[in-house]
């Protein structure tokens, strides 16, 4: 059997119809597992298979090397009789096509890849090869966005403050404009521009935009909207209880900084059952709602993404005005 051949036995692959395309840092992991929990929907076992991106981020020298020394082992993980979850960057179709091997009567089949909303190239590569796909965006306010992603990189930015590591991120953006290394910090939030390459290949009906702060405030109601937009059944009760890709920040930067030195990313409280697990993760970090943008903070950022803001409205007919205050 050729490397890039199906499994023994493997049935035909369907084709996604539906994806889920961004933005970063805005409840795509939440959504992607919750949606996952429908009978009639079929979601990728990869999430961020990043396929229709793969022409913009394989420009990258690092991300090139990375997916070349990890091609025995997405081979040898493709050729497994049942697909697990796992994370690898697609680059070939063959192997796209076979993380839907095992679609059987699901209504809805899609894959979730955040980062189809910043790569310049995606919109025209998913359009080449799943014209008929519905699309899903949700979009959070651009400074939430940002402080989110500041709260993530303070493990390894421990006693940067926001207003710097912002700063920082502007003066890089205006060092190498184009595409660059994912994540990039404050390339996520133009979304009129990024929605906009969208709309230039699909009609605005196979498109469904919501706001993450309406997911979070409703998130019921917002999977009932999606649950019809892509016909399946819409009064499926999905389990909401467990948080998922929740930022946690380290309370004592210095402890978490000597952690990473001397162990790196090596999980330490595996070895704990999951309750005295969760104590001592909660006692070490702390939720998001922790902390708080400083008011000349956000002025900083809504002044940045202030155009695209007013841009993202007209193009989209929502009321963003709060993201602007």
């Amino acid at each position: 059997m050729k490397a890039h051949e199906s499994p023994p036995g493997a049935r035909s692959a369907k084709l996604p119809n539906f994806i889920l395309a961004g933005a970063p840092k805005s409840g795509t992991t939440a959504l992607y597992h919750y949606l996952r929990q429908h009978p009639q929907i079929y979601l990728s076992p990869i999430k961020e298979p990043t396929f229709f991106g793969a022409d913009d981020f394989l420009t990258d020298p690092e991300i090139r090397a990375q997916v070349s020394r990890e091609q025995d082992r997405l081979r040898a993980y493709l050729a497994q009789p049942k697909l697990h979850s796992t994370h690898f960057l697609i680059t070939e179709w063959n192997d796209y096509v076979q993380l839907f091997r095992e679609v059987l009567e699901e209504i809805a089949v899609g894959e979730a890849s955040v980062s189809y909303l910043w790569l310049p190239g995606s919109a025209a590569a998913l359009r080449a090869r799943l014209p008929e796909a519905r699309l899903i965006f949700i979009l959070r306010d651009p400074t939430e966005r940002l402080f989110s992603l500041y709260l993530l990189d303070r493990r390894r930015a421990a006693g940067t403050t926001f207003r710097d590591w912002v700063l920082k991120a502007m003066q890089q953006a205006g060092d190498s404009p184009g595409v660059r290394r994912y994540p990039i910090p404050l390339d996520g939030g133009f979304y009129a521009t990024q929605l906009g390459r969208f709309l230039e290949f699909f009609p605005r009906h196979q498109i469904k935009i919501h706001r993450y702060e309406e997911f979070r405030a409703d998130p019921r109601r917002v999977l009932r909207d999606l649950f019809e937009f892509l016909g399946v059944n819409s009064g499926f009760p999905v389990d909401l209880s467990r948080r998922h890709n929740e930022t946690l920040v380290p309370r004592f930067p210095a402890l978490a900084a000597f952690r990473k030195k001397f162990f790196g990313q090596r999980r330490l409280l595996g070895w704990l059952p999951d309750k005295p697990a969760h104590f001592v993760r909660r006692l070490l970090y702390a939720g998001k709602s922790s902390f708080e943008v400083a008011p000349e903070d956000r002025k900083l950022v809504v002044d940045y993404y202030r155009d695209e803001i007013v841009r993202t409205e007209e193009l989209i007919g929502m009321d963003l005005s709060r993201w602007r205050r």
